[in-house]
C-alpha cells in the first residue's frame, strides 16, 4: 500500500515539474532502450548494468564546501542503472564528491557523484555510486511541501 501512495505522489510530481534538460542527438531513443547494455571493450566494470529510462526528481544541497548550491528539486532523467551506481541526466553541472537524492517512482536512491560529463549546454551525464547513509537524515525534507527553491530562476518548487 504505501509503495503504491509513494508511487502515485512521485508520478504527480514528476508530472507538474518543468524538466529543462535538452536531450542530446544520442540520447533520442532513451525511453525505448531496454535490456542489459552491452559491454564496451575497455570495461572494467563488475556489475551488469541495466537500462532504466524514465523521468527522476534530482534533490541536491550543498555537500561540498568549495561549491556553494541551494537546496533545490529538479527533474532529470535515468539512463541505466547497476547493483553500485546509476547514470543520469541533469541539466546542471554536479561535481565530483556531491550528494544527491533521486526520487524515482518506485523508491528513493542516495549517491555520490563520481564523474560529470557535458552533453550540451543544458544536459550533463552524471554517475553516481550508491551510498547507505541518506546526507539529510538529520534534516529530512517533505517532498510535497519542501522549503522555497531558490534554484531555478526561484520558481515554486511546484510551479
Amino acid at each position: 500500500m504505501l509503495e503504491t501512495v509513494y508511487s502515485q505522489k512521485m508520478k504527480l510530481l514528476l508530472d507538474r515539474l518543468r524538466c529543462r534538460i535538452q536531450l542530446p542527438d544520442q540520447f533520442a531513443d532513451l525511453e525505448h532502450r531496454r535490456g542489459v547494455l552491452p559491454a564496451q571493450a575497455l570495461d572494467m566494470r563488475r556489475t551488469t548494468r541495466l537500462y532504466c529510462p524514465g523521468k527522476l526528481l534530482i534533490e541536491s544541497f550543498a555537500s561540498l564546501p568549495s561549491v556553494p548550491r541551494n537546496h533545490q528539486y529538479v527533474v532529470g532523467y535515468s539512463i541505466d542503472i547497476s547493483v553500485s551506481g546509476i547514470r543520469f541526466l541533469h541539466d546542471t553541472e554536479l561535481y565530483p564528491g556531491e550528494q544527491v537524492t533521486l526520487w524515482t517512482s518506485a523508491q528513493r536512491l542516495t549517491g555520490t557523484v563520481v564523474r560529470c560529463r557535458r552533453l550540451n549546454e543544458l544536459c550533463y551525464e552524471v554517475g553516481a555510486s550508491f551510498t547507505e547513509e541518506d546526507p539529510n537524515v538529520d534534516n529530512p525534507q517533505d517532498v510535497e511541501n519542501p522549503d522555497h527553491d531558490n534554484g531555478h530562476g526561484g520558481e515554486d518548487f511546484l510551479n
